[in-house]
């Protein structure tokens, strides 16, 4: 057991230091490059360090950190919501996918940048519309990915659950979540990813707080290493929210990510895994009948 652990533990230093080092190497080439820079635009980066820490710790950078991640998980939360949702009823139904495929297909195809002039003139300056930003960016590679995982589900494991009149809401929690988990997590990375971006965009355009607006704000006010630290510190936010979405992907798709078996031999395994707990829910159901 000891032996197991620290070669976890060697394998999991060895995957930090191969992630590491490049940017730790750039970060000092920079430090270095920069440190006697007069340039108005290329500050020296302990500057733009001390810029950033001052403004979490005690300047209005965290006011701005507040009201951006609050939009954010907000609309990132609604995303989630109606992604799954209207993807399983439109994956679980040929109709439903005959009706909306053209239109998904289309807001596929669109960036959601482009409405946010028209959503800001619309719905005015205040955290609702940047909300309404993050969750229309958010939503569409969550619904989508959520589409093909559930179309991605043997229809024999379908059918089975309702031959057995298994009620939808376990159909739902243990066969079609659970099938179509990998696309969904796909979507879910992504979305994180894009509602970051949305933020930032949607406060540039018209906003009077939140981290966006700072970065506009400093640099239209020649402040630029305060531009250099709003930007840096959202490009390590996007960095540790993948990272750590990463890690819980990676735990809870544990059984898929399993190099040592063949992918078409894990859909398997899990498929009859899931037929296993119809079946048991179906003899469960039976017995509970009986007088």
């Amino acid at each position: 057991m000891t032996s197991s652990r620290s070669g976890a533990g060697r394998g999991v230093m060895k995957s930090l230091l191969i992630q590491a080092w490049l940017p730790i190497l750039l970060v000092l080439l920079w430090f270095f490059a920069s440190a006697s820079s007069t340039s108005a635009y290329w500050p020296p980066l302990e500057r733009i360090a001390t810029n950033l820490v001052d403004g979490i710790f005690g300047g209005r950078l965290w006011g701005d950190i507040i009201y951006s991640f609050t939009n954010y998980f907000i609309g990132l939360a609604i995303a989630l919501v109606i992604g799954l949702t209207v993807g399983i009823a439109v994956g679980s139904s040929a109709v439903l996918r005959n009706i909306f495929m053209p239109f998904l297909d289309f807001a596929r195809a669109s960036p959601p940048v482009v409405f946010v002039p028209i959503i800001i003139l619309a719905l005015g300056i205040g955290p609702e519309p940047k909300i309404f930003l993050i969750a229309f960016g958010c939503v569409w590679p969550i619904l989508l990915n959520t589409v093909e995982g559930v179309r991605a589900i043997p229809a024999s494991v379908i059918e089975t659950a309702r031959a057995y009149r298994i009620p939808v809401h376990f159909r739902v929690a243990k066969v079609i979540l659970p099938g179509a988990l990998p696309q969904i997590v796909v979507g879910v990375r992504i979305a994180i990813t894009i509602g970051i971006v949305m933020l930032i965009v949607s406060e540039m355009y018209g906003s009077t707080q939140g981290v966006g607006f700072f970065i506009l704000q400093s640099g239209m006010s020649f402040a630029l290493a305060d531009t250099w630290a709003g930007t840096i510190f959202i490009g390590i936010v996007g960095y540790v929210f993948t990272a750590l979405f990463a890690m819980f992907e990676h735990r809870i798709l544990r059984w898929y990510r399993n190099e040592a078996v063949p992918l078409s031999r894990r859909r398997t395994r899990r498929m009859d895994g899931l037929m296993a707990e119809i079946q048991g829910e179906a003899a469960q159901r039976v017995r509970n009948s009986q007088p």
